[in-house]
């Protein structure tokens, strides 16, 4: 006899944590936008995924040259969108071109100030507290 485990109905004792959290967007409403929650292995990878810009972008902004001030705007551009690839599951509420925006089509086609919105909401959700940055 094959025996099957039992579930319950209740919550078990303890934390309920969830890995994505879900926004509204301020800038425009009726937009919601699921971020990824930040844990050790995806900070990880985050850095990671920045790590080789943010050496030569503060090589750039250092710099007299106005040519390597303007790379240095776009590498950090490129930086943003680092963080939104990461962090941004999925949107509603809006259409891009007729479509549902994954990060690429927000970033290349969307309203650039969700974009900026939901980047912020995102290293928001990747800064550590005080308290967090003691340990």
């Amino acid at each position: 006899m094959m025996k099957l485990a039992w579930h319950s109905p209740e919550t078990p004792d303890g934390v309920l944590y969830a890995s994505e959290t879900e926004m509204a967007s301020k800038t425009y409403p009726g937009v919601r936008f699921v971020l990824r929650r930040c844990s050790v292995a995806r900070r990880i990878a985050l850095i990671e995924r920045l790590a080789g810009h943010a050496s030569r972008f503060e090589a750039l902004k250092a710099s007299e040259r106005i040519d390597d001030r303007a790379q240095a705007e776009a590498l950090l551009l490129r930086m943003d969108f680092e963080y939104l690839d990461w962090g941004l599951l999925r949107v509603s509420g809006l259409m891009v071109d007729g479509e549902l925006p994954d990060a690429r089509a927000l970033f290349d086609r969307g309203p650039e100030r969700l974009v900026h919105e939901v980047i912020s909401r995102i290293r928001e959700e990747c800064e550590l507290s005080e308290a967090e940055r003691k340990n």
